[in-house]
């Protein structure tokens, strides 16, 4: 881990959808692990995502701030004004096809633009899964995207204020690959602009994450035809409880999005 001489600031982006417990225990490991002074649960506005999940923006916005509302000096909601974009623009990635810059990569460089004059190390928290250069197609994952931006100096990147970690937690038995970086990317990292850094992570019992999003979808479809099967929606703080069976409208446009919905 990169020596604390600069404010941390975490950012995870995420669906919320919808939020869960173990989202909110993720952020305060990261917080102890990494000495953060503030983490931004950052809302994925889909602009470049399913329509089912860009219609559900406001809905899981207004059930982030209704989990994290009491914990507001520490954890922060927020979208980083991505709801205010028109204009999206792209960029080239690693093998030359172009992609929208509307990834958590991409919005999380926003607060070097918001804050240009202050000592920053930004840690983007992610899934373990992420801990890639590029995924089986070969686009760019986290780590391409990250490092692209630093290169490119996004949103103001400054390498004399600014600097990345790059921080994966799951499973600490699943190891990621070694990468091979460039003499530029090498020199990057041994200047301090960039680390990258694990964090064992697991949710309790040891349920697998696939196991655990199939049983919340599974229950949020049984929500919706009138049962609340606590057994399933285990993980779902009361705040997000509340506000389905309030807005029960919205539930199907939830589960849609889902990767796992169909099943």
């Amino acid at each position: 881990m990169l020596n604390k001489d600069r404010t941390r600031i975490g950012v995870m982006f995420t669906s919320a959808n919808p939020p869960t417990i173990l989202e909110f225990t993720m952020a305060l490991e990261a917080m102890a692990k990494c000495l953060l002074d503030r983490v931004l649960y950052v809302v994925n506005c889909a602009h470049s995502g399913p329509p089912a999940l860009a219609d559900t923006t406001e809905h899981r916005f207004a059930m982030a701030q209704a989990v994290f509302s009491a914990f507001g000096a520490m954890i922060t909601v927020t979208d980083l004004d991505a709801r205010k974009d028109l204009v999206i623009d792209p960029t080239l990635m690693s093998n030359g096809r172009e992609r929208l810059r509307a990834e958590g990569e991409d919005y999380a460089f926003r607060i070097f633009r918001y804050n240009p004059e202050d000592r920053l190390t930004l840690v983007f928290i992610a899934g373990l899964e992420n801990c890639r250069r590029t995924d089986e197609t070969g686009k760019d994952e986290t780590v391409n995207k990250l490092l692209l931006n630093i290169k490119q100096r996004y949103c103001g990147f400054n390498p004399d204020l600014h600097n990345v970690v790059a921080l994966f937690v799951g499973d600490g038995a699943r190891r990621p690959a070694e990468f091979a970086f460039s003499p530029e990317e090498q020199g990057l990292m041994e200047r301090g602009l960039f680390a990258i850094e694990t964090h064992n992570f697991r949710p309790p019992g040891g349920i697998q994450e696939k196991e655990l999003a199939r049983r919340l979808t599974s229950g949020l479809k049984d929500l919706l035809n009138g049962t609340l099967d606590l057994n399933k929606l285990v993980f779902l703080p009361k705040p997000v409880l509340s506000y389905l069976a309030d807005h029960k409208d919205c539930i199907p446009r939830l589960i849609e999005s889902r990767p796992d919905w169909r099943d």
